[in-house]
């Protein structure tokens, strides 16, 4: 009987440990199935995680670590078995061996969890920085400081999306960018992760463009993508920026942008471009157009000081330098490779001599004037048509500074032949009108004071009359302001002889094809007979403010005269004009002459 007992009491703790065992067990797989939908839902996020992080790394051009890939592979297993287990309903997952396995994936998880790694990617190239610093002089002078701070303010506006800086060729547009582009680089307020600089130029094209993006962001661009693909990818790339910058130096004609795959409609994309044309600021649809203007008195003495170095604060050589830096009329290029050429020159005589020689534009210049005028020569070369170009020569044949009136360039022109005159003479005027604002627009022309007119820079003027030399089909040749002028050469069409001193008058030759001659602002007092006898191809005859009483007969030979200037003559009387059949224009402003001789 005892043993009978003792077999029941032991069989009944067999069986309420094993009891008691099962109650623990799935009491503790309770607490394991929430700790593992935890767990697993942190492992998740965290895949999710390093996954982008290469996908960013590998957009850099950077590979994935083995060991990173290797527990990808392994999240991706656990993940195949867990998240079935998961699914499950709870009294499923409550049974004992579920509740072993549980345990076992719930250890599995944690291990996985507890796997970190600073980077998930080898470095195969330097990383990108916000912003590049670019080597460039300081800007010097109250004007450029003026316009950083204007140009900085005008770029922090939310408003502002594309913003153009224009003026002339070499007038400081490509170093002011330059500098901003470097403040961006140590200010604390800098807003753009992202700043890319790209030289544009007048002979890039898309391609060029991009690759030049694609160098900055570290995108790898294979021989047979097309500029589609490249324009995909880099969008892609940018887009996972939060706000850039981009500026394109020395445009000279409209940039597709989407085509580039830049996201300029979204605002976290700012443009910010400099060109010579205004029209590219339209084209470009600009929110805002920042001009650049010539340097003031004082701000070019103070580059061109800066340029020469302390030697040009000394004795007898400051007033000469002061004359040299005025002539460069504020261009800032113009001034620096002047200003570097005389560098630490302490010699008071190399100075007389090089002021001389720089005024008269002495050989001895030419490789200063080359780096000057090339810079500038650009604009000249991108006028689209040979009358265009014509038209920018023939301003040319005005004396420096002058202010040229529109209304009577626009006559000339027309008389020329430059402008084909067949359409209404309004029509005509407002065609002209339109190429001035072009070469405005270019900076090959300036804005003056004087309301309807215009001035030629004084550099820019030089630079014409050097491409006419290089023209000669155009037969340009100007000796304003000269003592000493020449006769005009074979290929002579239009000369300009204006304030020559001019008292007596030379005659021509007969094999003449000059069409312009511009004689106004001398002392001529009479005009011989037989002057206008070998001329009978001029179209354009300027004689004002010369001291003429009479006109000779021949003029009356000139029956392709289509403009005749005699305005602030002491002339008193004209000869019949009848045979002048041709003639549009004759300007007798100020002058004695009341009416016009009868029979025209």
């Amino acid at each position: 009987m005892d043993a009978i007992v003792s077999a029941v009491i032991d069989g009944a703790k067999i069986m309420f440990k094993f009891t008691w065992s099962r109650i623990k067990t799935l009491s503790k797989c309770g607490k394991n199935i929430l700790e593992l939908r935890e767990q697993f839902g942190n492992l998740m996020d965290k895949k999710l995680l390093i996954e982008e992080d290469i996908t960013l790394a590998k957009m850099e051009g950077k590979t994935p670590k083995p060991q990173v890939i290797e527990w990808l592979m392994k999240v991706s297993q656990a993940e195949d078995v867990v998240r079935p287990l998961l699914e499950m309903p709870n009294k499923m997952m409550l049974r004992y061996r579920k509740c072993w396995r549980l345990s076992k994936k719930l250890d599995l998880v944690k291990e996985l969890n507890s796997i970190h790694f600073e980077t998930v990617a080898t470095e195969r190239s330097s990383p990108i920085n916000s912003v590049v610093e670019i080597a460039v002089s300081p800007l010097v002078g109250q004007g450029a400081a003026s316009n950083m701070k204007r140009l900085l303010e005008i770029l922090n506006k939310d408003d502002n999306r594309r913003i153009a800086v224009w003026g002339e060729g070499g007038i400081g547009k490509t170093a002011l960018i330059m500098n901003l582009n470097n403040e961006l680089c140590i200010s604390s307020t800098n807003s753009f992760d992202l700043v890319i600089w790209v030289q544009v130029s007048r002979s890039s094209d898309l391609s060029t463009i991009q690759s030049q993006i694609a160098k900055r962001i570290h995108l790898k661009v294979e021989a047979g993508d097309t500029t589609n693909s490249i324009a995909s990818r880099i969008l892609q790339r940018l887009r996972l920026r939060r706000k850039i910058l981009l500026i394109l130096d020395d445009v000279w004609e409209k940039i597709d942008l989407d085509a580039v795959g830049i996201p300029s409609r979204e605002p976290f994309c700012k443009i910010l471009l400099t060109t010579r044309s205004r029209d590219v600021c339209r084209h470009m649809a600009v929110d805002f157009s920042f001009q650049v203007n010539l340097m003031s008195e004082e701000d070019s003495w103070n580059l061109f000081a800066e340029s020469v170095g302390a030697v040009v604060h000394s004795d007898g050589i400051e007033s000469l330098a002061r004359k040299m830096a005025a002539s460069c009329h504020g261009l800032p290029l113009a001034i620096k490779t002047l200003g570097n050429s005389m560098r630490d020159v302490s010699q008071v005589e190399l100075w007389e001599n090089a002021c001389l020689r720089w005024q008269s534009s002495s050989p001895l210049f030419n490789n200063i004037n080359q780096e000057v005028y090339q810079h500038l020569a650009l604009s000249y070369h991108s006028l689209p048509s040979k009358d265009l170009k014509q038209c920018f020569l023939y301003c040319s044949l005005y004396p420096e500074s002058v202010s040229i009136n529109v209304g009577e360039l626009i006559q000339c022109w027309v008389s020329d032949g430059l402008i084909i005159g067949n359409q209404t003479v309004e029509q005509t005027f407002n065609y002209g009108i339109a190429l001035v604002e072009r070469l405005k627009n270019l900076g090959l022309l300036d804005h003056d004071a004087a309301v309807g007119t215009v001035k030629l820079h004084g550099i820019v003027r030089e630079l014409a009359i050097r491409l006419s030399k290089s023209e000669e089909l155009f037969g340009f040749q100007s000796q304003c302001n000269s003592p000493s002028y020449q006769m005009p050469n074979k290929s002579s069409k239009r000369v300009s002889l204006v304030r020559c001193g001019i008292t007596k008058l030379p005659v021509f030759p007969l094999y003449s094809l000059l069409t312009v001659l511009f004689l106004q602002d001398n002392p001529i007092k009479d005009i011989p007979n037989e002057f206008f006898h070998n001329l009978k191809y001029l179209r354009v005859l300027n004689l004002s403010k010369t001291q003429i009483t009479s006109l000779p007969s021949s003029l009356l030979c000139l029956s392709e005269l289509r403009s005749l200037f005699l305005r602030d003559c002491s002339i008193e009387k004209l000869p019949s004009l009848k045979s002048l059949g041709k003639l549009l224009v004759l300007d007798l402003s100020r002058t004695q002459i009341k009416a016009l001789p009868e029979g025209g």
